[in-house]
């Protein structure tokens, strides 16, 4: 557990001083920016929970590593759709489609 904090602070901490070395006084990007950093570490401390399905917790981490490099190329002005941001959603909605039909049977 400690692991996943320590590399969350790294990413956390180097994209936020991307962040904040190229405000310009454009609020609305910052508040996107850093609205995206939020939404990939909850979707990381999320891992912890999709254990309970290995195979949904391999399809999670794949989808959060191409998230986050995305991200990154999102904030180096690389790319500039969001939407592949928010891949994480897939597997935590299956997580949670997954526990709805287990706990019927």
């Amino acid at each position: 557990m400690s692991k996943l904090i320590a590399l969350l602070v790294v990413l956390f901490l180097a994209a936020f001083y991307k962040i904040y070395k190229d405000y310009e006084g454009d609020r609305r990007k910052f508040f996107i920016d850093v609205g995206l950093l939020l939404f990939l570490i909850f979707a990381t401390g999320f891992s912890k929970y999709t254990r309970v399905y290995m195979p949904l917790f391999l399809a999670h981490i794949l989808l959060l590593i191409f998230s986050w490099g995305y991200y990154y190329l999102y904030l180096y002005g690389k790319v500039r759709k969001i939407i592949y941001i928010f891949a994480p959603i897939l597997s935590i909605g299956a997580f949670f489609i997954l526990g709805a039909v287990a706990s019927q049977a």
